[in-house]
């Protein structure tokens, strides 16, 4: 019930940033921003920043700012923007995290591969093993 209920709990959140695109999924929530103007961009992300923190504030919810980052998403302009919150500046992600997939801000696919072939390299030996015995058993029954 702890998640049905919280989502219930911040089901109205989009109400605190009208006509922008907010994304929640269990107990993350993903706030989508699109301008061609770094300026405009920078503005109307630190806006929604004050007014997300405002509807927390009165849900006697907090924003964690040590797991809040933002990032920019350009497959050719790099845009440099400055995000504030109570005078604390939002961290710059490199890549972030998705619903399990990793996207960076050049939309390559680099760093999700990279976190792929990490994983499978942990499990390499396990496999092998598991070949070993597999073979091993397969011998003893005939």
């Amino acid at each position: 019930m702890g998640p049905l209920l919280f989502l219930r709990y911040v089901n109205d959140i989009y109400r605190a940033v009208p006509g922008e695109n907010i994304k929640l999924f269990a107990d993350d929530t993903n706030l989508f921003i699109f301008d061609g103007d770094s300026d405009k961009l920078t503005q109307r992300a630190n806006n929604c920043l004050k007014d997300l923190d405002n509807w927390f504030k009165s849900n006697k919810l907090t924003l964690n700012l040590d797991k809040t980052s933002h990032m920019v998403f350009s497959p050719r302009r790099i845009f440099s923007i400055k995000l504030l919150l109570n005078d604390v500046e939002i961290e710059k992600g490199h890549a972030c995290k998705y619903l399990g997939i990793y996207i960076d801000g050049q939309l390559n696919w680099k760093h999700h591969i990279d976190y792929i072939c990490e994983k499978l390299v942990k499990f390499t030996g396990i496999f092998y093993r598991c070949m070993y015995f597999t073979l091993c058993f397969a011998m003893r029954i005939k």
